[in-house]
């Protein structure tokens, strides 16, 4: 403890200015040579001959009990394999000791409500050789006796395999040594100045799991690197390990700030998922291969398929502690793998609108007249903004929950004075406690014992961060939880109010004095676990508890936001996301949308990337596209290191400014559809920011597209990531499809490529043919709330039969929990060809459990792709009396704009539109 404690704040200053001036030092971190489990796992190539014991085998409604037996070691585990609702199936392996050396950690925390719902097994077989299950949702497994092996098949086609390759590897506590057999790390091990003691040995656990039928594969970030997983060979496989990695490198598999270790694949006509829950240091292997190399062959064969064209993705999961806790999600289309996955670890509660607006942050902004400042030259320049953000330098000595009085004298008059304009205030909130006794929430979290303990589990574990020598609150406590959450109370956290929110950095945790720049894995958390086995999931308990701090804080009256940097499986309950430390080159600008996309295929769907990118000086055209870029990426938010230049929006040259105001008005042009696809989020579990893949499984083409996504299910966005291009090129997807270009209306028939001319205000922009998108005209500067009330336009995109769209609006106060109990508006708009001389334009409300207060009112409608020629129109409301309506129609564009009459707005009431032709 005190040899952890010893390295002093020059140190902390040599560390962070080493790595502002140059890439990520890849000696700080560890590769699998220097991971003892990862090693040998890895290098396990032969069969571990784990076979089922046939006595041991119990049948029940809803599971397979059995135990495994080691054929040559003799090492025993408990097999259970759990039937539950909607097409899922649990694989539990666990130490099969009646009386282990220790137990092991169990996740539970993770799952959304409790245990997993359990369904009963439709019928179950036997033999000599195998087990079958059949499930109710028209699925089977298999379980192989001798070698143990399972296999999976979805309506009649095997999807997946478990230990087919035999490499199952479980390694056990034990209380004596054997070093020659043990091998390298079992029993300590030394990274830099480092380390690590394991009193039990080594428990690491490892398996294979190939998932046939399917050519690509997604998931498990957070990794700088491409959407699509790729060949780890013989490379560096894919690291979940929650890690403070400064100026992280770009195309890499090394591990990131958050872990989800989560896979989804795709075919044209299937989709799987698994979920292998373990917060433990995590190494994943991938494979891109065909069936025909595997025993698989024989299986594909019998279904009249040539195995060599039979793609299958080979994976291999491996981490340090914990048990094989696997869920499978057998879909059998995208969205049905994300509603099972999102059933099981949650989904993101409706946000408040203002979090899905502008955010503007620095390292740091100085003092009050600095924050107004900003404030009032946003308002000067008619840029819109929600909220603005203070980061470490805003507290008293980087002691949290303070401020720092010389230059916040008056920080509640400073909130206030934002919340005159609409406007939030973020503060940071980092759980690591500075080490003094003047400071009365580490004399209260000492006195009860709310630390994480040294690994003698005795004293407190003392790591360096930011104030110096700190303590880190042990949040797998629910006691320390409840504690923190009861922190951000008005009357604790002085001088704020419920427009403070919080943002939980650095919890990885973040400790400059420890390897790899985090916690040593020997410190203990409560129930006497070490901390490699929670490693994960300690920022997830923290930003729970922060949540749940903010909605007690506003007697459960307010939506809290909650920004973290570390994540694990469940963290989208409570928080949204963002990449880390980024870095303003145009490198990072092109991965941040893949790192997106894979957080919100693993169920994260609230995320974002610092726009100009953390570290370094943006040119304007690289800061200009990222703002274009990030106004349609979930989370919307600029934020630069404090060594940089000043780069808020109004600063740079006209053209510049221009550019970059433009792009903020059109995010919050598109409010009311971004805030409907979250509340929609919270019904299906779709993110709002989608691969294309998501929406067009059989569109083979696009199943890799990583440089452009969809907003929803209709609005494709293919951003500028490019210096010096005077034209884009972009791919439509879609059979059958047409696609309109957002600005001139024009349609483009799809599948196939398009290229587009691109100047300084271009962000490629297509509404699919078929749907209806909600938006706010005339944006000029101010907050999402000075929109609340304003008219909105419903711009139709014709379908290419030329007779159908449809879409959704979603509606509420945008601030409270009153939706719960009614307070809102949830409408489908329909445009239909009712035959040759009719088309008709009905809004009806969805839900009828739904009345809001305050009137929707549409002004204008655009209709895309009219390919007739309307000569009347009408509108019907409440009493069913036609009023006629004016409109405009282009012959050359296809386009009919109908304007509503003044005093009338289209309010709340159902109505009709007849346009005759």
């Amino acid at each position: 403890s005190a040899m952890r404690a010893g390295l002093c704040l020059a140190a902390l200053a040599l560390f962070g200015l080493s790595s502002l001036s140059e890439a990520v030092d890849r000696g700080k971190f560890k590769s699998c040579t220097h991971s003892g489990f990862c090693k040998r796992q890895r290098s396990q190539k032969e069969s571990t001959g784990y076979e089922v014991m046939p006595e041991s085998i119990s049948l029940n409604d809803t599971a397979v009990n059995a135990v495994l037996r080691s054929k040559d070691a003799g090492n025993k585990l408990k097999l259970s394999v759990v039937t539950m609702e909607d097409s899922t199936v649990r694989i539990h392996i666990d130490d099969a000791a009646e009386s282990p050396i220790k137990p092991r950690f169990n996740p539970v925390d993770v799952f959304d409500e409790g245990q997993p719902k359990q369904q009963l097994i439709k019928k179950h077989e036997q033999d000599e050789n195998s087990i079958t299950l059949l499930t109710k949702d028209g699925h089977k497994i298999v379980i192989f006796k001798v070698p143990f092996r399972m296999d999976i098949y979805s309506k009649n086609r095997i999807v997946a395999s478990l230990n087919s390759k035999e490499l199952l590897k479980f390694e056990h506590y034990r209380r004596g040594r054997k070093p020659k057999k043990d091998g390298e790390g079992f029993w300590e091990e030394d990274f830099g100045e480092s380390r690590d003691l394991k009193p039990w040995g080594s428990s690491s656990v490892g398996i294979d799991i190939a998932l046939i039928g399917f050519k690509y594969a997604f998931g498990i970030p957070e990794h700088a690197d491409g959407l699509s997983l790729r060949n780890t060979g013989d490379y560096e496989p894919y690291r979940l390990y929650n890690l403070d990695v400064f100026e992280y490198e770009t195309g890499s598999p090394m591990a990131l700030y958050g872990s989800v270790p989560f896979i989804q694949t795709v075919a044209k006509d299937r989709s799987i998922g698994f979920l292998w829950l373990n917060p433990s240091e995590t190494w994943v292997d991938v494979e891109m291969t065909t069936a025909d190399k595997g025993f698989h062959g024989s299986l594909i064969a019998t279904e009249d398929q040539d195995s060599s064209k039979f793609h299958q993705v080979n994976t291999r999961f491996f981490s340090e502690s914990g048990t094989i806790d696997i869920f499978f999600f057998l879909g059998q289309r995208p969205h049905d793998v994300v509603r099972q996955h999102t059933t099981l670890t949650g989904r993101y509660p409706l946000p408040p609108m203002f979090s899905l607006g502008y955010h503007q942050c620095r390292w740091n902004y100085k003092n009050e007249k600095d924050v107004r400042k900003v404030n009032d030259k946003f308002d000067e320049h008619e840029i819109p903004l929600d909220v603005l953000w203070l980061d470490i330098e805003h507290t008293d000595e980087k002691k949290y929950f303070t401020w720092d009085n010389a230059a916040f004298p008056d920080p509640k008059g400073m909130i206030e004075y934002l919340s005159s304009k609409g406007r939030k205030l973020v503060n940071i909130v980092d759980p690591h406690i500075k080490k003094d006794k003047k400071y009365d929430i580490y004399v209260e979290a000492q006195r009860n014992k709310y630390f994480v303990k040294d690994s003698d589990n005795k004293a407190d574990y003392v790591g360096n961060c930011w104030p110096g020598d700190s303590k880190y609150i042990d949040f797998v406590n629910p006691k320390a939880r409840e504690w923190w959450a009861d922190l951000f109370a008005l009357d604790k956290y002085q001088d704020t109010t419920n427009d403070v929110h919080i943002w939980n950095d650095m919890n990885e945790p973040s400790v400059f004095s420890g390897p790899e720049v985090t916690m040593h894995k020997d410190a203990v958390h409560v129930g006497g676990f070490e901390h490699r086995e929670v490693h994960n999931m300690y920022g997830f308990y923290q930003h729970s508890a922060t949540f749940e701090g903010l909605k007690k804080r506003a007697e459960n009256k307010l939506r809290p936001f909650v920004l973290t940097r570390s994540f694990f499986s469940g963290s989208q309950r409570s928080a949204a996301v963002w990449t880390g430390d980024n870095t303003a080159d145009w490198q990072h600008l092109k991965y941040a949308s893949p790192m997106l996309l894979s957080l919100s295929v693993a169920g994260i769907p609230h995320v974002g990337a610092d726009v100009g990118g953390f570290f370094k000086n943006p040119d304007q055209e690289l800061l200009a596209r990222w703002y274009q870029a990030g106004a349609f990426q979930p989370f919307f938010r600029g934020h630069a290191h404090m060594e940089t230049k000043r780069r808020e929006p109004y600063l740079f040259e006209k053209n510049t400014t221009e550019v970059i105001r433009d792009a903020i008005r059109k995010r919050y042009s598109f409010l009311p559809y971004w805030y409907t696809l979250f509340y929609e989020h919270t019904k299906t579990g779709l993110a709002p920011m989608r691969p294309i893949w998501m929406e067009f499984p059989e569109d083979e083409t696009s199943h890799d597209e990583d440089r452009e996504w969809l907003v929803g299910a209709n609005l494709l966005v293919r951003p500028i990531t490019e210096p010096g291009l005077t034209q884009i090129s972009l791919y439509l997807p879609g059979r059958r499809e047409i696609w309109y270009e957002w600005e001139t209306h024009k349609a483009r028939p799809a599948p196939g490529a398009v290229q587009q001319p691109a100047d300084p205000f271009t962000i490629p922009l297509y509404q699919r043919g078929g749907s209806i998108i909600p938006i706010r005209e005339g944006i000029k500067g101010g907050s999402s709330v000075d929109y609340k009330e304003e008219p909105m336009a419903l711009y139709i995109a014709v379908n290419n039969k030329g007779d159908f769209a449809n879409g959704t609006i979603y509606l509420d106060d945008g601030e409270s929990y009153d939706y719960q109990s009614g307070n809102y508006a949830y409408w489908a708009v329909t445009f239909k060809k009712e035959h040759d001389y009719l088309h008709t334009i009905t809004n009806k409300i969805i839900d009828s459990a739904g009345k809001l207060d305050s009137p929707i009112i549409f002004n204008k409608i655009i209709i895309r792709g009219a390919k007739f020629y309307p000569r009347t129109a009408h509108i019907f409301l409440d009493d069913f009396t036609p009023d006629p309506l004016e409109f405009e129609y282009d012959r050359d564009t296809y386009l009919v704009t109908i304007n509503a009459p003044e005093g009338l707005g289209f309010f709340t009431s159902e109505f009709r539109i007849d346009l005759h032709s």
